[in-house]
């Protein structure tokens, strides 16, 4: 049954996944960006529909690291102290979650949506035609050091809690799976049930096709302004202003920009990833993800070459970009995989919104009616999108929801 127009901003893989959502609910829909489809943040990074990722940043095992990585000389995590007066908030409602229980239950909550979003993700890739993406053969997490691997057993705790299914292999094992690899990890985990993708934003655009085939429209704008009257909308673009009835906010990194006017807070910081393309030695191929915990990035393999990624920095949206960590974890790539020459110009960058407990924000603003918001997402916008989308689709045609949305309200941090 038509239910009426609903505007969506951001065409990223979790505005796209709101727009199909709301379609399937009869909504005529119309997805806005100022790019494309997959253009900006869903354009990159480790392109991985990742079961295991009910992990939070903030673990009782950070702390035992604290001092490394404020003066970094951990590879995960790059500290821009000037910035730190504007982080200091975010870190202290951060570092205040580095407990074991809240580490658990926020591990739950993103549990509950990674499980629904991947399988329904599934189904979609088939509606799509894009199985010739997807590479389902799992991941695996390996360990330089012995030590590295027993500092944060919690980890594989929460992993049983949660019901991810993991097995510790043995070398010969490995070998087997990723016969390439070079010889250099004590510790192996086999992640079974995550899924790979074979280029991300072919994903998005094989979704957004499904879209348009189903009715939906798209509007290249850049959103500048949203201003409320009454029930309805003012969206102020470089293109003009359009009146609408519903607006469903998926600006990611931009969502704060675009709420200050409407007198919410900034709940998230920026956290900035980057990847690079290395082209393998011939005849040596890599199966599967691999990611370095010692050394902090993932190896996947894609279309284009061997994409590496890197750990984040924390700092102002539009900072100059600095991929030193791209130069860092070079070599330790060269010692893991035979690999040649990049073949990149440059490192890619994406920013990502992240909440202090790693969990998104999704459901309507607390203040305003005809306003949904769905950004937080961290580094699981691609895995969580399915899910995001339908959260999102039952809170505008009241529907009652099958994924308890409490944890992720507007509402703990707006």
């Amino acid at each position: 049954m038509p239910q009426g127009k609903i505007t969506v901003l951001g065409a990223g893989i979790v505005g796209i996944c709101c727009a199909l959502e709301l379609q399937q609910k009869g909504y005529q829909v119309t997805l806005v960006d100022r790019r494309g489809f997959g253009q900006e943040t869903s354009y990159g990074n480790a392109g991985i529909l990742s079961l295991s990722s009910v992990v939070p940043l903030a673990s009782p095992e950070l702390l035992g690291r604290l001092f490394r990585l404020a003066t970094n000389q951990e590879s995960d995590f790059l500290m821009h102290y000037s910035h730190l007066p504007w982080l200091l908030p975010w870190l202290v409602k951060f570092l205040l979650r580095c407990n074991r229980n809240t580490y658990v239950n926020d591990g739950l909550a993103m549990s509950r949506l990674t499980f629904p979003s991947v399988e329904k993700h599934l189904a979609w890739i088939k509606q799509s035609n894009a199985g010739h993406l997807l590479n389902p053969i799992g991941a695996l997490e390996l360990y330089r050091n012995q030590h590295t691997f027993d500092r944060n057993p919690l980890e594989r705790e929460l992993f049983d809690q949660c019901g991810v299914k993991y097995s510790v292999i043995n070398k010969a094992e490995c070998n087997d799976l990723e016969p390439d690899l070079h010889d250099v990890y004590e510790k192996r985990l086999l992640i079974e049930g995550s899924q790979s993708l074979r280029d991300p934003q072919a994903l998005s655009q094989c979704y957004a096709t499904l879209f348009l085939s189903l009715g939906g429209q798209f509007k290249q704008a850049d959103v500048k302004q949203i201003v409320s009257r009454s029930n309805q909308w003012d969206m102020i673009t470089d293109q003009g202003k359009d009146t609408v009835e519903k607006l469903v906010v998926c600006l990611g990194s931009w969502t704060p920009t675009l709420l200050k006017p409407l007198g919410y807070c900034n709940p998230i910081v920026i956290e900035r990833g980057y990847h690079t393309v290395f082209k393998a030695q011939p005849g040596k191929r890599l199966n599967r993800p691999v990611f370095d915990v010692d050394s902090s990035f993932v190896m996947i393999p894609m279309n284009a070459g061997l994409r590496v990624t890197t750990g984040s920095n924390m700092v102002h949206r539009d900072t100059v970009e600095t991929p030193t960590q791209v130069a860092k974890v070079t070599p330790r790539v060269r010692e893991a995989f035979p690999i040649e020459k990049i073949i990149l110009d440059k490192p890619w960058m994406g920013r990502r919104s992240s909440t202090p407990d790693s969990l998104p924000i999704i459901g309507p603003a607390p203040r305003h009616k005809n306003l949904w918001l769905a950004f937080g997402h961290s580094h699981m916008g691609l895995t969580l999108g399915p899910a995001t989308g339908e959260l999102i689709a039952k809170f505008v045609s009241s529907e009652v929801h099958s994924i308890l949305p409490d944890p992720y309200s507007p509402r703990r941090y707006l």
